[in-house]
């Protein structure tokens, strides 16, 4: 029986997070997209393979470049991640552009039209 209140694969998404939001304050200067946070991570139950969300603030370039360029820096990410992650294997890397906070506007917008 389970006793813990998280899956493993939640607790290692919580990691995961931590450190590439650590990575990105740290050890790689991203700036030159924007203010860009790490939103979410969405692991495999098998810890192979991780999909990470991100946001972007006032972005310089059109977002398919920034994520094209973010998913060419995998390899960068992996190698401080498997440094940091207690796991047999490092998980494969794929960034998504979390588009939520853009919906979110939209939303209040519209909410404010209607009053």
């Amino acid at each position: 029986m389970n006793t813990k209140p998280f899956s493993r694969s939640e607790r290692v998404e919580q990691q995961v997070l931590k450190t590439i939001n650590q990575i990105l304050t740290k050890d790689l200067d991203l700036r030159k997209y924007g203010f860009l946070t790490f939103s979410d991570v969405k692991m495999t139950s098998d810890l192979k393979h991780a999909n990470l969300f991100y946001s972007i603030i006032n972005p310089t370039k059109d977002l398919k470049i920034i994520n094209k360029e973010l998913n060419l820096l995998v390899p960068t990410f992996r190698k401080y991640l498997s440094t940091s992650l207690k796991l047999r294997s490092t998980p494969t890397l794929r960034f998504i552009y979390d588009d939520s906070f853009e919906q979110f506007q939209k939303i209040n917008e519209l909410m404010k039209k209607i009053d």
